[in-house]
């Protein structure tokens, strides 16, 4: 994979704007996840390429953590963000309807697994991680407070993709 100095711009963009967006989200109304901007935007990147989906993944997470505190989510993030990035790179849809579904189901699979990650660190058996992780999308688990937020934050950032990527996809092909 070689990365283009293009798919690199588009990277520090998307990434730039999920740090300051997620910056924005806290400083109005805290830490509640009600959007996820890095994840979105990351998509949004991998429009692009490949290589801008996993740079802005990584990115948007790693950086933005030093603002609101780096531990071993910070890496759990990153690479998951990066990952999906990377193979999103490789979708070529601009149907509205197929992102939306598509962003959903990649959301909820980095929501129960970057959960269920950080639950096993913590010392969970791998399924009590991941049926947690399931749970706490939609009731408070392990110090939550908030009943469907995951399914909340699920839809506002699928939303965003869908609506803001195919006209990414038109400005970068043009």
């Amino acid at each position: 994979m070689s990365c283009r100095s293009r798919s690199v711009a588009t990277a520090g963009i998307m990434a730039s704007l999920s740090i300051a967006m997620r910056l924005m989200k806290h400083l109005v109304i805290g830490a509640t996840q009600v959007i996820n901007f890095p994840f979105m935007f990351t998509l949004i990147a991998s429009a692009e390429s490949p290589c801008a989906g996993l740079l802005a993944g990584i990115m948007s997470y790693a950086v933005s953590d030093i603002f609101f505190g780096i531990g071993p989510w910070t890496a759990v993030n990153s690479a998951l963000c990066g990952l999906i990035g990377f193979l999103w790179g490789y979708m070529k849809s601009n149907n509205p309807n197929f992102l939306f579904s598509l962003s959903l189901i990649s959301e909820f699979l980095f929501d129960v697994a970057n959960s269920s990650i950080l639950y096993m660190l913590l010392g969970l058996k791998p399924m009590e991680a991941i049926i947690t992780g399931v749970i706490g999308l939609f009731l408070p688990v392990m110090g939550g407070t908030m009943v469907a937020i995951g399914p909340i934050t699920e839809i506002s950032t699928s939303l965003g993709v869908a609506m803001i990527r195919p006209k990414i996809r038109r400005i970068i092909n043009s």
